[in-house]
């Protein structure tokens, strides 16, 4: 069992230039300053990604973030880039996200969450396809098997799946999310997960 860990601190980073706003997260005050910059150097890659990604002729570019979880050893953040190019028909979004052990500063990819022998990517398309035909979901393609490569954040309670802007669903839909509730998936997790961390008592 984990001890439970007090959250981490976060302050909001600004920029604003011409066309582009950006607002992110920083940790601060972290007694391991190791940790600390290596949570911060990947927050910044991600936001220096967004900005190349928006970095388009006549467009004008605003990047804000969302903590989703700051308990017990995990950090996990959403980033939306919102860009629109002058003419286009509508503006363009995209979103990433970031989940990180505040103990390690260890960044999680989706398959550090899960056993390898867990059949955890069958099980979870299986309740990707579950939650679109219970929600009555329109899609434009079809869902594939989820990936190693699946996006995700976490919340307090769920994993939550989440796809760009057309990978299934129409613009206006928006981004296609999938909560699964923590306690549903804590089998297939690795004994140091964070989904093990947010559901210990």
């Amino acid at each position: 069992m984990f001890d439970t860990i007090e959250p981490v601190k976060v302050i909001t980073i600004k920029k604003e230039q011409e066309h582009v706003k950006v607002s992110y997260p920083k940790i601060v005050n972290m007694k391991d300053k190791q940790v600390e910059q290596a949570i911060n150097h990947k927050i910044r890659e991600l936001v220096m990604y967004l900005e190349e990604e928006g970095n388009l002729p006549d467009t004008t570019v605003d990047i804000r973030y969302t903590d989703k979880v700051n308990r017990n050893g995990v950090y996990s953040v959403v980033f939306v880039l919102f860009y629109y190019t002058e003419h286009a028909a509508h503006p363009m979004e995209i979103q990433k996200a970031l989940t990180f052990s505040t103990l390690t500063g260890k960044c999680y990819s989706f398959s550090d969450l899960f056993q390898p022998n867990s059949y955890y990517k069958t099980r979870l398309t299986r309740y990707v396809k579950g939650f679109v035909k219970d929600e009555n979901i329109q899609l434009i393609h079809e869902i594939q098997p989820v990936s190693d490569e699946q996006e995700f954040y976490l919340t307090n309670d769920s994993l939550v799946l989440f796809y760009q802007l057309y990978t299934y669903t129409p613009y206006v839909y928006g981004f296609l999310e999938v909560p699964i509730p923590l306690n549903d998936v804590r089998s297939m997790s690795t004994i140091d997960s964070p989904i093990r961390q947010l559901t210990s008592r």
